[in-house]
Order: structure tokens, then C-alpha cells, then sequence
């Protein structure tokens, strides 16, 4: 799909040279699938709530070993 989008061409420019596309189609891209897979992760961290997990060093040796 087509769309005219007015881009922040610094910030297009380092993106571009921090992720080593060389497209602005391909860094944009990039970038709105990251946006996607965070907020989903946000979402789904959300949904499961909060629990404390504590571990002594025995407890973590024992799940190590269920590996």
C-alpha cells in the first residue's frame, strides 16, 4: 500500500544507520513491527498480572537440574 507520510528525516537517518537498512521503507517497516511485538508484550504482561518469584540458590540448583 501506498501512503505519503512526512518523516522526521534525522531520526530516519539514524535508525537507518543504527539498524543497517538502507531502505526508509525497510526501517519503517522495522520499526512498526517492533511497535507491534512491544505492545503485545505489554499486553500479554498485563494479562498475567503480578506474582513474586523468589528463589534461593538451593530451589534455582534444583530447577537447574529438572532441565
Amino acid at each position: 500500500m501506498k501512503t505519503t507520510l512526512y518523516v522526521n528525516r534525522d531520526l530516519l537517518r539514524q535508525a537507518m544507520d543504527l539498524s543497517g537498512i538502507k531502505s526508509s521503507t525497510g526501517v519503517i517497516d522495522a520499526a512498526l513491527k517492533e511497535f507491534v511485538r512491544r505492545k503485545r508484550l505489554e499486553r500479554l504482561a498485563a494479562s498475567l498480572g503480578k506474582m513474586e518469584l523468589t528463589f534461593d540458590d538451593r530451589s534455582l540448583e534444583e530447577l537447574r537440574r529438572d532441565e
